[in-house]
């Protein structure tokens, strides 16, 4: 009928059309309070602000700290059908201190809601899905690490977001992640552990990634390296961009947001070398502000003007 409202799309529509992001959502503890947080749900709150609508596949308790977080994804305008409550377990929460060196240490708690992601309610078992986004961190447990296994035999392809916090990750746990990967993204210290675990061969850090690459079949690799930029492997090329200049105000969550518009890139049929100037650009915007996430969705309007993406 004329007027009526279009039909949300169902669980298995949008993980077959947009994807899923799957993984933590939790809070980070700064010594001035709680700021939500977790890769995943960052990636995902980026990828809905640029037009992308991946199914959030996370679980929190049934506590404040879960209620919020379900409240944020209503206010943000997203389907919030994949997150789980676990009647036992705390939403994830991660102690932070600065650090002179780092910028950040990071004390992540054991048993957390996100470690026991069950499978989704609503999505068919054998539902194919357009893209997986994961990272390490959740797969530290059997509970989320077997959904994880059946979600990835679904997926078309796989963009893995390292996140090697000792003692959360081991060497099985890479080498049952890394091969076959559409996308893989790693900063330099997790490239030098990837180089103890696998004794990678080739000269410099292009050499070592290229060795990466080719050893477990990854399509794709972006280097992040802070204020002297990111750099990108495809298929025996390496393409490195500067660090935009901006006054940084802290530097938490912008991987995430480079992640999230190297994803709508590849979704979106970007060149590596505008992926790589565009995901530089967010990512930099990120760090001139508190926190990994911002408040205002205004925020995100300059970059759908020039980036065409406004609907």
């Amino acid at each position: 009928m004329a007027g009526q409202m279009a039909r949300p799309p169902s669980m298995a529509e949008r993980a077959r059309r947009e994807g899923l992001v799957f993984g933590e959502c939790l809070f980070d503890h700064f010594p001035d309070g709680d700021r939500v947080g977790g890769a995943p749900l960052n990636v995902a709150r980026h990828l809905w602000a640029l037009g992308q609508q991946p199914l959030l596949v996370s679980r929190v308790g049934q506590d404040a700290r879960g209620a919020r977080i379900r409240a944020l994804l209503g206010a943000w305008g997203m389907d919030g059908r994949g997150l789980q409550e676990d009647p036992q377990r705390p939403t994830g929460r991660v102690e932070v201190a600065p650090d002179a060196v780092p910028g950040h240490q990071f004390r992540i708690l054991p048993r957390q809601a996100y470690d026991r992601i069950a499978w989704p309610a609503g999505l068919p078992p054998a539902a194919p899905i357009a893209f997986l986004y994961h990272g390490t961190l959740a797969l530290r447990e059997p509970g989320s690490r077997s959904t994880w296994e059946r979600l990835a035999g679904l997926s078309d392809w796989r963009f893995v977001d390292l996140n090697l916090r000792a003692p959360w990750w081991t060497a099985d746990l890479l080498a049952a992640v890394l091969p076959g990967t559409r996308v893989l993204k790693l900063n330099a210290d997790e490239l030098d552990i990837l180089d103890e675990v696998f004794s990678l061969h080739g000269e410099g850090r292009q050499g070592r990634v290229a060795d990466l690459a080719q050893r477990f079949a990854i399509g794709e690799v972006l280097l992040t390296r802070g204020a002297a930029g990111a750099a990108a492997w495809e298929a025996g090329r390496w393409q490195e961009c500067p660090a935009p200049v901006v006054q940084v105000e802290d530097t938490v969550g912008a991987g995430d947001a480079f992640a999230a518009v190297w994803m709508a890139g590849i979704l979106r049929g970007w060149s590596l070398d505008l992926r790589l100037a565009r995901a530089q650009a967010l990512a930099a915007a990120i760090c001139a502000i508190r926190g990994a996430l911002p408040g205002d969705p205004a925020f995100y309007s300059p970059f759908l003007r020039a980036w065409g993406l406004q609907p």
